[in-house]
């Protein structure tokens, strides 16, 4: 009976989130309380749109949350408080452990997505009206999304498509962890469904699933699986769909204002007004430094997630990527300046607090695209070819082109281009991950720090979360933790 109470216990948030989006009223009518009402929230098409605005706000944490492993478990940041919390300095010094909180928030936000996306997706098999295909398909995509980073985090985990309608039936579904392979079949079958369903009109919105996310996301899950020639087909759609291209400006991608650029794909969209829907980049990309004369007011910045030695040293000299994206001398109110690493990117200057920049997020851009075209190229023994489209991104960067090189030698410069271009947009631990580079990247990275750390090959998974077993003692920890 115990077992049973804890299992229900431990997915009741599943059911509660799809019951979030009806009114009080609806409860009145539930027989019991704890059963789904048919005639109730989900009514028209109406419903169904304010719902998968819903989803879309999902998308804000999932944004927020990818700075913690991607950008400060690797090289390209550190932290710079003297007292910061062990949440923080556990992905700086990789030194994890199944309670700290970022690692929940991680567990907690990804099938908080998932079940949003598997609500709308079962309700919207009783309807028919224009719209449904596209949420469909949008359903899909941000649901592989979600599945895509916690099997890239965790490994194996529950996977589930229904909508929970009543405890009992959270108490007979099988929530064991599922293999890798069985995680990516889902993934890639939803992105496949929702390159199906999407119109192949590219919005000019894009704060919304298009085809071109969907293409993108595919050809990176490809890349990462190792299926070179998949990736490189679905990714080279993307480039042929002629919608997107390449900003001159690049620091105008992370700045105020960079809504819909050509160059993005997919944004995560922010608004500041302090109305709940602003980022905290600046609170943590910022050094805490007392007189720093930066944002109105003296804000301080947060000093959780700022740009590391290593990272302003791997630039090429003339490389105009840097000063756009990176800072080192902070602006003081006695009008000097102090040695200090700042991230410019996704930074709202005008906002009134840290926490509430008003700059969309990139999710994903054609430059990644490109990168990721020429990896795959690389990888399938055409480096000639794949220098086309990494030149690409550097003629932009104003540094000269590569030529004649291995594909050994490509794969390092692909590595250090991704570093310099997407630095600070959540790709650098996946990156390291995919190429297999993690161990001997970072590990070299805190010697050259002075730092006694390193990562161990069963850190190369987060574990999972303390909380989700002290509920489900059957749920297994990964090997180390």
């Amino acid at each position: 009976m115990n077992s049973m109470k804890n299992r229900i216990m431990r997915y009741l948030p599943l059911l509660a989130i799809s019951l979030s989006t009806m009114s009080c009223s609806d409860f009145l009518t539930l027989k019991p309380e704890y059963q789904m009402n048919e005639l109730g929230f989900y009514q028209n098409e109406s419903d169904f749109e304010t719902a998968v605005v819903g989803l879309y706000s999902g998308l804000q944490s999932y944004g927020q949350n990818l700075i913690w492993m991607n950008e400060l478990a690797t090289d390209n940041a550190v932290f710079q408080l003297a007292n910061a919390e062990t949440a923080v300095t556990g992905f700086d010094y990789m030194n994890l452990s199944a309670t700290n909180a970022y690692v929940s928030t991680y567990w907690s936000n990804s099938y908080g997505m998932i079940s949003r996306a598997n609500g709308i997706l079962n309700r919207l098999s009783n309807f028919d009206f224009n719209s449904k295909a596209k949420m469909q398909g949008e359903c899909k995509f941000i649901r592989a999304l979600a599945y895509f980073q916690l099997v890239q985090l965790f490994g194996d985990v529950s996977i589930t498509e229904l909508e929970f309608s009543s405890p009992n039936q959270i108490a007979d579904y099988d929530f064991s962890r599922k293999p890798v392979d069985q995680v990516y079949q889902l993934i890639i079958q939803d992105l496949m469904d929702a390159e199906s369903l999407l119109s192949s009109e590219i919005p000019e919105n894009k704060g919304k699933v298009s085809i071109g996310a969907v293409k993108a996301l595919l050809g990176k899950v490809y890349l990462t699986r190792h299926e070179y020639d998949k990736s490189a087909e679905k990714l080279k759609e993307v480039i042929d769909l002629n919608a997107y291209s390449l900003e001159q400006d690049y620091g105008s991608l992370f700045s105020e204002g960079n809504d819909d650029k050509s160059e993005s794909i997919l944004e995560i969209e922010f608004a500041s007004g302090n109305l709940g829907e602003g980022s905290n980049f600046a609170h943590h990309f910022y050094p805490n430094v007392i007189n720093m004369d930066v944002f109105s007011g003296g804000i301080l910045g947060g000093g959780r997630c700022v740009p590391s030695e290593t990272l302003w040293n791997t630039y090429e000299e003339g490389d105009l990527r840097r000063d756009a994206a990176l800072g080192n001398k902070l602006p003081m109110k006695d009008g000097t300046t102090s040695d200090y690493y700042f991230c410019k990117k996704f930074v709202d200057y005008s906002a009134t607090t840290t926490s509430d920049c008003g700059v969309n997020f990139t999710l994903l851009r054609y430059a990644d695209v490109l990168l990721m075209y020429a990896e795959a190229l690389n990888e399938l023994g055409k480096a000639s070819e794949a220098l086309l489209y990494i030149n690409q991104v550097r003629q932009r960067a104003g540094i000269g082109g590569l030529h004649g090189l291995s594909q050994t030698a490509l794969r390092t410069a692909l590595e250090k281009e991704r570093q310099c271009e997407l630095c600070f947009e959540g790709h650098r631990w996946f990156d390291l991950m995919r190429t297999g580079r993690t161990l001997e990247v970072l590990n070299e990275d805190f010697k050259n720090r002075g730092l006694a750390f390193s990562v161990e090959e069963y850190e190369l998974l987060l574990p999972i979360p303390q909380g989700q077993i002290d509920i489900d003692p059957d749920l297994e920890q990964n090997p180390g933790y």
